[in-house]
């Protein structure tokens, strides 16, 4: 017995309970405090002291008011209010403000004080710090929502390949649904032939090792296929073991094809400068066959022919040329005669690179013998130039008149060997040239395949 002297056995007991329970409270990990009805505070255990940083002595017969935010007091006027009526208020969520007046995030449960009468002579509460704990869940939340915003396809799964999330990027590039892959094998959407990769993959992740940018390819919903890259984490939990897996996957289609485009673009850029220093080559060769000496001016008006042939050749990213734009092109060094003195025919058919270089030498040196002893040698000459196909074969023609009488020449150049011989031998055709007094008439017929990939355009 620990009663004060004198005092009766049902004294003693009842002082022993009563200290005895001001020691739980004192004791309680639980910041537990009590006012009066008035807000006055009676008792502050040592949690109140650790969690606010006032003592005891500082805070007791203050006011219960002075721990909350001005902007709040009036919500805890009305808590008290309900309280004082008998009513319990459980895990109120709300600020206190510390000795050192940081607000500190906290839940609080209310109850009134009893008498054994059953008057209400105060208000208990018990005050817990969830600071922690909010700024956890405002993380997670926080993290989901990155997550589920993610253009990327997140997974998560088991370490023995169980889906546990699957956000919406993931059914986007996959086609499957969140509720059609969770608690799935992440084997779903493996091809047959690729399945060991998961099994390097778990293996790695079980180590404690990230597989990083892995390329690789992968099935959605309507079984095709799409190349993907993946990157894995381990996950682990607070004890540092790790107990799955998170997947961050790209669809990397369109670069994959980007790329296999650009290296198809620089082999045939490859293949091209090759054919165009052979071309150059057999230029200046030509052009000083039996010792003669090489014309400069001419051999460069050629060279830029070429230029103007890989300009269009560019344009049309490597894969064709319009023959109206590669005549149009070759005739541009002759001033602007197209529309006044040279009549242009035909329907838009789109060259091979090999057909648009021998046809585009073939109108280079047409319009340069036009131009110093033809057609466009004298002001009143005009030329017409024609092509069109019957669906198998090609007709093209340049027909001069109007200009200087013409005559056979009495040797041939290399300019000559271009308009028939390159051309007859580089798209396995005919070639006919005709010198008539009043023009030359240059003939070209050759299978259409030689020259063109696609279907005719019927638009001129």
């Amino acid at each position: 017995m620990h009663g004060k002297p004198g005092a009766s056995p049902v004294q003693c007991a009842a002082d022993d309970e009563t200290a005895y329970l001001a020691a739980i409270v004192d004791s309680s990990a639980d910041a537990v405090l009590g006012t009066d009805n008035d807000g006055v505070i009676r008792s502050w255990n040592r949690a109140c002291e650790r969690m606010l940083g006032h003592s005891a002595a500082e805070m007791i017969g203050t006011s219960v008011f002075d721990i909350v935010p001005p902007e709040l007091r009036e919500e805890a006027r009305a808590i008290r209010a309900r309280v004082s009526l008998g009513e319990s208020i459980e895990s109120f969520e709300t600020l206190r403000i510390t000795k050192q007046g940081h607000p500190i995030e906290v839940s609080i449960t209310f109850s009134p004080i009893r008498t054994k009468a059953d008057t209400i002579i105060g208000i208990s509460a018990i005050v817990r710090d969830v600071s922690q704990s909010k700024k956890a869940e405002r993380s997670a939340a926080m993290l989901a929502a990155i997550v589920a915003s993610s253009s990327d396809g997140v997974v998560s799964k088991t370490l023995d390949g169980t889906i546990t999330s699957w956000n919406r990027s993931a059914e986007r590039i996959f086609g499957f649904s969140e509720s059609e892959m969770i608690n799935q094998s992440i084997r779903t959407i493996i091809p047959s032939e690729r399945q060991a990769e998961e099994d390097r993959i778990l293996a790695t992740v079980i180590s404690g090792a990230i597989v990083d940018n892995f390329e690789t390819i992968r099935i959605r919903k309507d079984g095709a296929q799409i190349d993907v890259s993946v990157t894995v984490s381990p996950v682990r939990d607070s004890a540092g073991r790790v107990i799955g897996a998170s997947k961050i996957v790209r669809d990397i289609t369109d670069k994959r094809q980007t790329r296999e485009q650009l290296r198809t673009l620089l082999a045939e850029v490859n293949h091209r400068s090759k054919n165009l220093l052979s071309l150059v080559q057999a230029i200046a060769r030509q052009m000083t066959r039996h010792g003669r000496q090489l014309d400069l001016g001419r051999f460069l008006e050629r060279l830029q022919a070429i230029a103007g042939n890989q300009d269009l050749l560019i344009q049309n990213d490597w894969r064709f040329i319009p023959l109206g734009d590669l005549v149009r092109s070759q005739l541009g060094a002759f001033g602007d005669p197209v529309s006044n003195r040279i009549a242009i025919d035909g329907p838009q058919i789109e060259l091979t690179p090999e057909a648009a270089q021998s046809i585009g030498m073939a109108i280079h040196e047409l319009a340069t013998n036009a131009a110093k002893y033809g057609a466009l040698s004298n002001d009143d000459g005009q030329i017409v130039i024609r092509w069109s196909t019957d669906g198998q074969l090609f007709d093209m023609s340049w027909t001069e008149n109007g200009g200087p009488p013409v005559s056979p020449p009495a040797h041939t150049g290399f300019g000559s060997r271009v308009i028939s011989d390159m051309v007859r031998s580089g798209l396995d055709g005919t070639v006919e040239v005709l010198f008539p007094v009043s023009g030359l008439h240059w003939h070209l017929t050759c299978p259409l395949q030689r020259l063109s990939r696609t279907r005719i355009n019927a638009h001129r």
